[in-house]
């Protein structure tokens, strides 16, 4: 008996090394996606803590307030780059997605493919197993010794 062979098994684990390495790439931009969440979180906090420390101050001057307002306008520029940042890592995720997606079915056909092709082989090996065991049966049968009944 000849052993199953599929011949895209190639094909098959390379579609399979394709598929590991995009998901491997949706979880880095799922990453990237979750840090810049962190910055503009962060950036928020410390605008907070700016207010809130301006707010608490005895006194406050002229100086004080200026400086306040460039620091709140230098978060706000810092905030919108990370909500730029954020929204193209968002699309580039997206866009992941769907090429992990597209990968999963290409993976898929072939799997299923390679799950038939091995019913079928199995199918005829149990064929061929059938008709040896069939033929040794009639070998014998015909081999066993006959007691012809007397007229």
């Amino acid at each position: 008996m000849t052993t199953f062979i599929f011949r895209l098994e190639r094909v098959l684990r390379w579609r399979q090394a394709k598929l590991e390495i995009e998901q491997f790439t949706l979880s880095r931009l799922a990453a990237e996606c979750a840090r810049w969440e962190r910055v503009l979180a962060e950036l928020e906090t410390s605008r907070a803590h700016a207010d809130s420390f301006l707010l608490s101050s005895q006194s406050v001057n002229g100086s004080d307030l200026e400086a306040m307002v460039r620091y709140k306008e230098l978060v706000a520029r810092q905030k919108q780059v990370a909500l730029n940042r954020r929204r193209e890592c968002e699309r580039k995720l997206e866009q992941q997605r769907s090429r992990l997606l597209q990968a999963r079915r290409e993976f898929r056909l072939l799997e299923k493919l390679r799950q038939m092709r091995k019913a079928e082989w199995e199918a005829t090996v149990d064929r061929e197993f059938e008709a040896l065991a069939a033929e040794s049966y009639l070998a014998l049968w015909n081999a066993r010794p006959r007691t012809d009944p007397a007229p």
